[in-house]
């Protein structure tokens, strides 16, 4: 039985400020289990730790996939909290002056990851990397989101993460990383291990190869 939720005060939509909405139009309810619900998109979102912040910095593209990744439009609906974020130099302050003297900045200074964590899961976590000198190739329908619709195979294959004891939190983040866009490269193998991967990735390859660029993400979590 879902526990009863109550409004506790005002708040501001981290997911409106992240896709670019002027904070007036961002108002929202703070809820009693710590999560708001914004007028502005009728979402339900977990506010994001301070550890979390650089995201604000990040390219706009990006900012709009966390705000979709945290959206939830059903008050019970089991959600992301992102818990991690980082956009700039790998390393020391020394080290990322060394690597544009070696004129390697685009690989060391473009850079970023997001780490979201599905729910009240510990073991189950969604991570997000990307260069940004490689999102020009990531689709529209990704920057502006649309519900794009799922093809019979990637149905089976949320079926089959529903019985492979994929924490729904994860298995409702997956289904929107397929219908924006996202494929599955790399499938999950459901039999045997105690730790379970899915590599999803949009962005094509580097010209001439198979190499990924764009966007990679990998869901992992525990059985």
């Amino acid at each position: 039985m879902n526990a009863e939720i109550k409004i506790t005060g005002s708040s501001v939509c981290p997911a409106c400020m992240m896709a670019g909405h002027d904070a007036d139009f961002c108002r929202a309810n703070l809820l009693s289990d710590g999560r708001i619900l914004c007028y502005n998109c009728g979402s339900v979102i977990t506010p994001f730790e301070a550890v979390a912040m650089p995201v604000n910095r990040m390219p706009h593209s990006i900012k709009s996939f966390a705000a979709t990744m945290l959206r939830e439009h059903h008050l019970h609906a089991p959600g992301l909290k992102l818990t991690m974020a980082s956009f700039g130099p790998d390393g020391s302050s020394s080290q990322a002056a060394s690597a544009c003297a070696q004129g390697t900045e685009g690989v060391i200074l473009n850079q970023g990851y997001l780490i979201f964590s599905a729910g009240p899961y510990s073991f189950a976590k969604l991570e997000v990397k990307f260069m940004a000198d490689e999102l020009q190739d990531v689709p529209a329908e990704f920057i502006c989101p649309k519900t794009l619709e799922v093809d019979d195979e990637s149905r089976q294959f949320l079926e089959n993460l529903s019985l492979a004891s994929c924490p729904p939190a994860l298995k409702n983040a997956i289904n929107k990383l397929i219908a924006i866009g996202f494929t599955v490269r790399r499938p999950l193998d459901f039999s045997g291990a105690h730790t379970r991967r899915i590599q999803l990735h949009c962005g094509g390859n580097i010209a001439g190869t198979s190499v990924p660029k764009g966007i990679m993400v990998e869901a992992t979590y525990l059985v």
